[in-house]
């Protein structure tokens, strides 16, 4: 019997292509369906939390057939769920093996300070913030310092991040219901060597135990966010470029997650600081598609359909510890 796969979006109109105004990663989702399908497995996409009921069971889903997206109409019973919700509201820790991501992996990549805890010193200086109070007692430890970084601990593509002077940051008045970060600033301007010649944010992508991309993100002129969202520019690096230091740095990391976390899809973002020291500056567990023209494309979608196959294939979940 073939395998039954589930792309699941938590807010996306679903048609005969939901990926139309993907632009230059459409044809990269479309090819992961058409591989998916040639693996025999069958593929389908769903949206909605009223389309999910507990454990693995979809309804109003589309099958991908014939190089497009046909409605389905019966309810469907996943193999294997390729989890692109975002957030922390799905998948339940019951079907952890069956999903990619567990919800333990996501949620500690959707808080900074638990990265921080996690991570240590491979992370920047930082402290957590829940007040007005916390933030005067604390911005006096980086007081040397002529930049600080404030952020929220649950944030995202760069938004809300000040990076400031520790008296501009004071002054700062906190959301009472946000928790913050407040974070060493690195400073990045020497570059990395081979790869960029100043300031920079270093993605490396891991799926199933390997790292399958890496880019590099430069802010916009007057900008210091590197954040594609924020104005950034973005460039492919060959994986057998990544500097000797940074896949040091990338193998300390991915040795306790792919164990912990069953091999989760993730990116880790370095910043390199005086061209040899790279401190890590998130872990993500939602990865965009790579675009069409990006090398290394092919192996991200052979790792991914990889990982899903060995958990479609699994008898009976099982709670990650």
């Amino acid at each position: 019997m073939r395998k039954k796969i589930v792309m699941y979006f938590r807010k996306r109109p679903l048609s005969h292509d939901p990926f139309e105004a993907f632009g230059i990663k459409k044809s990269i989702y479309h090819e992961f369906f058409r591989r998916g399908v040639s693996s025999n497995f069958d593929m389908f996409i769903a949206s909605g939390e009223r389309n999910y009921e507990h454990p693995l069971q979809f309804k109003n889903t589309f099958i991908y057939t014939s190089n497009h997206f046909e409605p389905y109409s019966e309810e469907i019973s996943a193999d294997a769920i390729f989890d692109r919700s975002g957030g922390t509201f799905f998948p339940p820790k019951e079907i952890g093996n069956k999903t990619l991501n567990c919800i333990e992996f996501k949620c500690l990549c959707n808080d900074k300070n638990s990265m921080k805890e996690f991570l240590g010193d491979l992370m920047p200086k930082s402290e957590k913030i829940h007040n007005q109070k916390e933030l005067f007692s604390r911005i006096g430890t980086y007081k040397n310092s002529p930049l600080v970084v404030l952020k929220p601990s649950r944030g995202m593509q760069g938004k809300d991040i000040i990076i400031d002077s520790p008296k501009n940051i004071e002054q700062i008045k906190l959301k009472s219901e946000t928790e913050y970060t407040l974070q060493e600033f690195i400073d990045t301007s020497s570059g990395i060597p081979e790869i960029t010649p100043s300031h920079h944010d270093f993605r490396i992508i891991i799926v199933n135990g390997e790292i399958v991309l890496s880019h590099v993100r430069t802010p916009r002129d007057g900008s210091l966010l590197a954040n594609v969202a924020q104005g950034g520019s973005i460039q492919e690096v060959s994986v057998k470029d990544i500097p000797s230091f940074i896949r040091e740095a990338v193998w300390k990391v991915q040795s306790v997650i792919d164990k912990k976390y069953d091999l989760p899809l993730y990116s880790i973002d370095f910043g390199v600081q005086n061209k040899t020291t790279p401190f890590i500056f998130e872990l993500n567990d939602q990865i965009g598609f790579p675009s069409e023209i990006m090398v290394g494309s092919n192996l991200f979608i052979e790792k991914i359909l990889e990982s899903l196959k060995k958990r479609a294939f699994r008898k009976e979940s099982a709670t990650i510890v």
